[in-house]
């Protein structure tokens, strides 16, 4: 009975010999393993963030309502990328990837600008061709259905919400034929200038019409990949 009790107390031994080996082998190379590993974490995460910017601020933006194609638009992303600018700007001791990453925001930040304001000039485009031929469906289709729309027509206190708004184009344009050339109404912007501010565009203009001229305000929003009308604002100029 003793042979077979100390054979197995000499394999007990050899084998918590073993283990305590392999640990003091291991314990080195697994502290290694974990700061390498954690070294190589903090330089993937700062890869990605000058690379493709920071997935928690598109997840927050997608949760806010929006489509997952509003989350590739750059022009919803503009204020991100304007403040990684800075940011990155205000670091003196700039590296290379940091560098890189700078005329990748600021060439991003100039083409969705650029996109945007070519967007918002088209739209402001349809809207006085609506306003110019009493086109109630294209008028319709350039506002955005919003119940936080607001239109102030010249002499006129402001009109809230889209039923409100709406209803005061359909009376306009009761009030004349945009068929006929000869009695029509026609009014055109000059000196327009677009401001893009992330997803709001602030668009100010002169509107020439057949009776004088008048200082306007439009601001446009983008929502589903187009831009909207949400505020329009006209006041006579004293000539």
């Amino acid at each position: 009975m003793k042979a077979p009790l100390r054979d197995s107390q000499t394999r007990i031994i050899t084998t918590l010999v073993s283990l305590a080996l392999f640990l003091c082998h291991q314990s080195p190379i697994t502290a290694f393993m974990l700061k390498d590993h954690s070294g190589r974490r903090d330089h993937q995460r700062s890869e990605r963030s000058y690379t493709h910017g920071s997935s928690s601020r598109r997840r927050s933006i997608l949760n806010d309502g929006n489509t997952r194609e509003d989350m590739e638009d750059n022009v919803l992303l503009l204020p991100l990328f304007e403040a990684e600018l800075i940011k990155l700007q205000r670091d003196e001791d700039s590296k290379e990837a940091q560098r890189i990453r700078i005329q990748d925001l600021k060439t991003i930040i100039d083409d969705a600008k650029t996109a945007a304001e070519f967007g918002v000039r088209k739209v402001q485009s349809e809207f006085y061709d609506a306003f110019s031929t009493a086109d109630y469906d294209k008028m319709s289709g350039v506002w955005s259905r919003s119940d936080g729309v607001c239109c102030a027509h010249p002499g006129m206190h402001s009109l809230q919400g889209i039923t409100a708004v709406m209803e005061s184009w359909r009376q306009i344009f009761a009030g004349y034929d945009g068929s006929d050339d000869k009695h029509s109404f026609q009014i055109k912007p000059s000196r327009v200038k677009v401001d893009i501010c992330g997803r709001t565009a602030i668009c100010t203009c002169v509107e020439e019409t057949n009776g004088g001229r008048l200082e306007a305000l439009n601001i446009y929003r983008r929502e589903e990949g187009s831009w909207k009308l949400i505020n329009h604002v006209a006041s006579p100029v004293m000539m």
